[in-house]
């Protein structure tokens, strides 16, 4: 690995700006698979219970935690870094509140979503990675579902998740240079797309803490409410 270049990739503007956008995008695809883990759920307590017992066996996954956590790291660091840099630049007056975002409920609130994720991220983190996982992964997962308090948190770090990302994806592209008539539009309507999937997350948490039970109605009766 050239040192040199990782030092003048992270001290210069454009740089930053770089890792940023490289971090974010590789973070929003980790999301998408996080998501498509956790809809194994529906799939019943076997198969999620062996997909994460594989995860965990995996020698590999540490180091994916790794890589993980430094993609976070080093998105969050470069993402304040850019911010500052964006506001000390500035003009004073009406044009220096335009760092804080820009045109869109994404763009100007990309400072206080990234905050509301990170806090979540801690309390995500807190419930499931560092407890016991003794009752089994898909008991542990769906009884905090069942939690008024966990689904109400899970749900505001979703809507925090896709409001970052209807911004986040887009201007990533953007930052790299992807920026054409006929490709942009497109680029904009697949981060929004990546975005609304992301609610995703709370409507698994809502349907649990709701008891509702498809599997019946797939086998064609009436929709149970367990209680």
């Amino acid at each position: 690995m050239d040192i040199i270049f990782i030092k003048r990739l992270i001290t210069t503007s454009i740089g930053r700006k770089a890792v940023m956008a490289v971090s974010g995008l590789l973070l929003g695809g980790f999301m998408l698979v996080h998501l498509a883990e956790n809809l194994l759920l529906f799939k019943g307590e076997p198969a999620y219970n062996t997909w994460v017992d594989l995860l965990i066996s995996n020698p590999v996954t540490p180091f994916m935690e790794a890589g993980l956590l430094a993609l976070f790291i080093g998105h969050i660091i470069t993402g304040v870094w850019v911010r500052i840099e964006d506001f000390l630049n500035a003009p004073r007056g009406y044009e220096a509140r335009r760092w804080q975002g820009g045109r869109t409920a994404g763009s100007a609130t990309m400072l206080y979503t990234a905050a509301a994720i990170l806090a979540y991220l801690a309390y995500h983190l807190l419930t499931f990675r560092f407890v016991d996982h003794s009752m089994g992964f898909y008991q542990m997962v769906t009884a905090a579902f069942r939690s008024p308090v966990f689904v109400a948190v899970y749900i505001s770090g979703s809507l925090a998740l896709a409001l970052h990302l209807s911004h986040g994806m887009q201007s990533a592209f953007q930052t790299l240079g992807v920026n054409h008539p006929k490709y942009t539009p497109l680029i904009k309507a697949g981060g929004l797309a990546v975005a609304v999937t992301m609610t995703g997350f709370a409507l698994i948490s809502l349907y649990y803490l709701a008891g509702i039970d498809l599997k019946a109605a797939e086998a064609g009766y009436q929709v149970v409410v367990i209680k």
